[in-house]
């Protein structure tokens, strides 16, 4: 099967958005793990919007891909999945995530001592102090970031043998699924499970990453795999992808509308979850703009990404490991640089490229080299 340029193209723009989305979140006055003293609302733009739609982006690329990986044995893809998702996500949550912990309990007056006492202190039972019972949410409690890897290492597994019958004997489910979204905007509708699913079990499980988030994250993980393994749907995207921008636009702009009127009944609809109509148009809604964004973006990657270059190997390669590096290097970084007397964009400049140039310095010469580096970040065998 031929290499999808464009979806390799997508995930190394997808993760520079997600390092600028996280350097800025030093700045916002929303809860992060450390923060600035002064804040902006303004950044909250930025920030909401790159949030409806980023991380079920990644889900989508990752299904998109994902038929290359089912046409192994199970077996030799439950080995690869180890390799490239669980390992590195354990490495993670020994290495690299008691680090954030540390500044972020200093940052928030919770410890005072120093690394090592600290890590007595969390190995020696903080790591699991999270009463949540049986839920995804602890994927995420322990691992931060990385939580996208033990969600993924999952999904991949239960949807292995679906992918895979679809892919070989599914000829009638794809062309059913082509005739009901051939007419320009027709792909659009293919976000109503995401909704359902939302609906269902959101009230249930509001946490961001439990098992409201979990099950959406595996539909968007699944149209991966249906619209971009299939030319039909590869078309009805294109056809598409204006009618969705325009309806993601609207829905957008009335989010944020929202903001500014919260006391009246426009407000309340999108604020409001405790009334279960307002909270089942939030969902319908959440999946609705979502969806529409995936759409047109994947959509103009189609058109305009779909082509090779001696710099896309390379920068796809170090993908992986530049996501499960950025966020622990930029939050030692931001510790200390949101102490100082500089201005909020001369602190987010100086985040972001010291950030950058450690993390790929970190690539370059301890990891990308040497194999055993390459097996604990989930890359190939050199």
């Amino acid at each position: 099967m031929q290499r999808i340029y464009y979806i390799d193209w997508l995930r190394i723009l997808a993760i520079l958005t997600v390092f600028f989305f996280h350097t800025s979140h030093f700045f916002d006055p929303m809860y992060w793990h450390v923060k600035n003293p002064q804040q902006s609302e303004s950044v909250l733009l930025f920030l909401g919007f790159v949030n409806l739609w980023i991380m079920p982006l990644f889900f989508f690329l990752s299904g998109a891909s994902g038929v290359f990986g089912t046409r192994k044995p199970f077996l030799s893809f439950l080995k690869n999945k180890t390799l490239r998702l669980l390992v590195p996500y354990l490495m993670g949550v020994l290495l690299l995530i008691p680090p954030q912990k540390y500044v972020e309990a200093l940052g928030n007056n919770k410890f005072s001592g120093g690394y090592f006492d600290f890590l007595q202190t969390y190995f020696s039972g903080g790591i699991f102090n999270y009463p949540m019972g049986f839920d995804t949410l602890w994927i995420g409690a322990i691992s931060y970031h990385l939580w996208f890897l033990g969600h993924l290492f999952l999904i991949s597994i239960l949807f292995y043998h679906l992918i895979k019958y679809i892919d070989t004997k599914g000829e009638k489910i794809m062309s059913r699924i082509n005739r009901m979204t051939s007419f320009p905007g027709g792909v659009v509708l293919l976000f109503i499970p995401v909704a359902i699913a939302g609906i269902l079990l959101k009230q249930h499980f509001p946490n961001y990453t439990s098992w409201a988030d979990f099950a959406k994250y595996a539909l968007f993980f699944f149209l991966g795999f249906l619209c971009t393994n299939n030319e039909g749907l590869k078309q009805s995207f294109l056809k598409s992808r204006f009618i969705a921008l325009g309806i993601g636009l609207v829905l957008t702009v009335m989010y944020f509308a929202s903001f500014a009127v919260k006391e009246t009944t426009f407000g309340q609809l999108f604020q409001n979850n405790q009334v279960y109509g307002y909270y089942a148009f939030q969902e319908v809604a959440g999946a609705l703009v979502t969806w529409c964004w995936i759409i047109f973006i994947i959509a103009m990657g189609m058109k305009y990404l779909n082509k090779e270059s001696n710099y896309r190997q390379p920068l796809n390669e170090a993908v992986l490991p530049f996501y499960i590096l950025h966020q622990t290097v930029l939050l030692l970084i931001g510790f200390l640089v949101v102490q100082w007397n500089w201005s909020n964009w001369d602190k987010f400049g100086f985040i972001a490229a010291s950030a950058l140039f450690i993390i790929l310095a970190i690539y370059v010469l301890v990891i990308k080299p040497f194999n055993f580096g390459r097996y604990l970040f989930g890359m190939t065998k050199k």
